[in-house]
């Protein structure tokens, strides 16, 4: 459709609108500005544009959800917890869909908080699943400009077909949650936690072991991560101080009394 056609609306839900996005066309949510639309029109003359109240996202094309973010509104949409929510609903909704941060970040790079927030956000948004739904998996790309992000949706839509990723749930065992128990302790990576429950059978053999013996025995581990391994499993529970602070046998009256109560 060229850039004076006007565009076509239509009322799908999610599923319906990842199957009507397919080819050169773009849906696009009709509260999105009225400037980028235009600048997409222009630059992507050969799309149909089709404009929609989308429940997640800016852009639908080929069935791939996107998220259109400048720098700006990145950056205030952390401040406000709009982008923890739409990550979600993206993950949820879709295996796969994109996070589209347009403009140059010069800027905000040479200011250290803010760039170290930018950099924390894209390393995070790979990792943001909803508990629910597709639990899919959301990109950050970046685009300098719109030109960029135009060239983007032009080469998505020439895709006969995106390749999703297979996502499958892992099966955890008891030995992988024993490792991954042994694994918290300051230093101990996976492989010092198999080798420790390899040789010991169990956490509760391996804190019987003294420090300087399962040093010697336990290959790479050393005097300073056995001591933190001890230091780790053998310490206390502290209760939270409340007002003027709580003495440990105040909390333990308070769970007598509760289980006498149940009783």
């Amino acid at each position: 459709m060229s850039a004076d056609t006007e565009d076509s609306v239509v009322s799908l839900d999610v599923e319906g609108l990842l199957n009507e996005a397919t080819g050169q066309v773009c849906v696009y949510d009709l509260r999105e500005r009225s400037e980028y639309i235009d600048r997409l029109r222009e630059r992507l003359p050969d799309f149909t544009f089709i404009s929609q109240t989308l429940p997640v996202g800016d852009y639908i094309v080929n069935g791939i959800i996107i998220e259109r973010k400048t720098v700006e509104d990145l950056l205030q949409s952390i401040k406000d917890v709009r982008l923890n929510n739409q990550l979600s609903e993206m993950s949820k909704n879709t295996y796969l869909s994109v996070l589209a941060i347009i403009g140059e970040q010069t800027k905000e790079r040479s200011d250290p908080l803010t760039n170290s927030i930018l950099q924390s956000v894209k390393a995070g948004v790979w990792f943001k699943r909803s508990p629910d739904g597709a639990q899919g998996i959301v990109i950050p790309l970046e685009f300098f400009d719109d030109d960029e992000f135009a060239l983007f949706l032009d080469g998505l839509s020439k895709k006969d077909s995106v390749r999703l990723p297979k996502l499958t749930k892992t099966r955890v065992t008891g030995n992988d949650q024993l490792m991954m128990t042994v694994a918290t302790v300051p230093g101990w990576k996976d492989v010092l936690a198999r080798r420790g429950l390899e040789l010991y059978g169990s956490i509760e053999s391996m804190i019987q072991v003294t420090p300087e013996d399962m040093a010697k025995a336990i290959h790479g581990c050393g005097k300073k991560k056995a001591q933190a391994f001890h230091s780790h499993f053998r310490r206390r529970y502290e209760p939270p101080k409340v007002g003027s602070g709580r003495s440990r046998n105040t909390v333990l009256r308070k769970h007598e009394q509760q289980r006498l109560d149940e009783k």
